[in-house]
């Protein structure tokens, strides 16, 4: 019976409200893809945007979750997905700056107009994505950020593995 008590007690104390510490932004980026296959490379260019939810900290790493929308292409190609995922960034006070690596994974879908090579029309099929980049503070509620992205798309047979930059801002809704 005491053991009932324990069990319990704990569980209240796990539910009781507490001051919410998680912080949101927003962010977007002018990103550019190298689509790399077996016939050609093409560039796309577009947009990168997504919003972060920060979670806990352990030691000097800030766990956040990312969920990412990316929309690149050219005249009759396009490659437009979604992602989500761990970032674990790494931030330094004292120099402003933020470096941050993430794991990603979700859809994609590949849209063909002009390429005789592939099969025309478009394609959805899962991409994982692994990133890596640095973000600098610049106000209170505003930082400069550039990264780099590594896809591996999986349909017509794997063979596009994106790679893209991007250039942009992210918006914290707390102020720092």
């Amino acid at each position: 019976m005491k053991y009932g008590w324990v069990v319990l007690l704990l569980l209240v104390a796990g539910i009781a409200p507490r001051k919410a510490e998680a912080q949101a932004e927003v962010y977007g980026q002018f990103t550019v893809s190298d689509l790399k296959n077996l016939y050609s490379t093409d560039l796309l260019y577009g947009g990168t945007a997504g919003l972060l939810v920060d979670g806990p900290t352990w030691h000097h790493m800030l766990i956040s979750a990312d969920i990412q929308a990316r929309f690149v292409g050219k005249s009759g190609e396009s490659l437009d997905g979604a992602a989500v995922g761990p970032r674990f960034s790494f931030p330094m006070k004292k120099h402003g700056i933020t470096p941050y690596a993430e794991f990603l994974v979700g859809f994609a879908r590949y849209n063909n107009t002009i390429y005789t090579y592939q099969p025309m029309g478009a394609t959805t099929d899962s991409q994982i994505q692994i990133n890596g980049g640095v973000a600098k503070r610049v106000s209170p509620r505003w930082d400069i950020s550039a990264d780099f992205s590594y896809s591996q798309y999986y349909a017509l047979g794997g063979e596009y593995n994106p790679k893209s930059f991007g250039v942009g801002a992210i918006y914290h809704f707390v102020k720092r």
